[in-house]
């Protein structure tokens, strides 16, 4: 399995934990909490969706839970509409994990365009400097990933190793253009939903200081896969004012996006027969960049 029983239970107690800690309704972890998400940390919903949890490994992911409560919290104040952490002292420790509590997002999936407009406001915001902001890592996580993810042979995971050794070092001689601003790290359209309100970012738990480029990529590389239109990346460019796939550093972007997108789904390995066939399929077309790619999405 991609994640042990060990660890959901824990976050189960976790979350019942938080949860009184910060008094939500939820009144037993394991009859009030549905485990909604697996990966590189559990997510809940409580409350019958009023309420969702998010359980880090590791308390030695604090400081990070720590920064997308405070990020979430700043955004909120300047207007942009993201998905906003319950009042109290967060993150919560407990099991040795961290955990954060937030409200539910009662909403559907939308287009391109609406990201671009979030990405473009996100991107000329100035954040104070108590936010202490990261630069961005692209390869964050990756050679963890790669070591841990379970049912892997030698040899696939010498080639995930030998991807992120030659992409590293090809990086430093790519120059982005757009400058360094306040960024996402993880701006695809399944992190933006359309509520009564209007469109809510989420999933901040990768904002950091870096190239708006970064955030771009996901969108015209989800192009290039086929999930989505033309016509949707022709719009998302619109709406944000530049067409990354015209930079000069695309290419080399699009395959560090590949490779992560890769090493994060080789973590759900066992869940299913089509998972670990996607997986194998990913690792195999990483050895050549301009092999047309059928991937699915997860």
């Amino acid at each position: 399995m991609a994640h042990s029983e060990d660890f959901t239970e824990r976050a189960l107690r976790a979350v019942h934990t938080a949860a009184h800690a910060l008094g939500s309704p939820e009144t037993s972890a394991h009859e009030g909490a549905e485990l909604i998400r697996m990966g590189e940390r559990a997510v809940f919903r409580l409350c019958e969706g009023a309420v969702i949890a998010r359980v880090e490994r590791s308390a030695a992911r604090w400081a990070e839970a720590d920064r997308e409560v405070r990020a979430a919290r700043w955004l909120t104040e300047r207007g942009l509409p993201v998905n906003r952490p319950l009042p109290g002292e967060q993150p919560v420790l407990a099991e040795d994990t961290a955990v954060t509590l937030w409200e539910g997002i009662q909403g559907e999936w939308t287009v391109p365009r609406e990201l671009a407009g979030l990405l473009h406001t996100l991107h000329g915001l100035t954040p104070p400097p108590t936010l202490d902001l990261p630069e961005l890592d692209p390869f964050d996580r990756v050679a963890e990933r790669i070591d841990i993810a379970p049912g892997l042979n030698p040899t696939q995971r010498d080639r995930l190793r030998e991807a992120h050794r030659d992409l590293a070092t090809r990086l430093p001689a790519t120059k982005p253009v757009l400058g360094t601003h306040i960024i996402h790290g993880d701006a695809n359209i399944g992190n933006v939903l359309a509520t009564p309100n209007g469109v809510v970012l989420f999933d901040l738990d990768g904002i950091c200081w870096g190239p708006p480029e970064w955030d771009l990529v996901l969108t015209a590389l989800y192009r290039d896969l086929g999930w989505h239109s033309e016509a949707e990346y022709a719009d998302f460019c619109e709406a944000y004012g530049f067409d990354v796939t015209v930079w000069e550093g695309y290419p080399l972007y699009k395959q560090i996006r590949e490779l992560r997108m890769t090493t994060w789904l080789a973590q759900k390995r066992g869940e299913s027969p089509e998972i670990d066939a996607e997986i194998d399929q990913r690792i195999s077309d990483l050895a050549d960049p301009r092999r047309p790619r059928a991937w699915n999405p997860y």
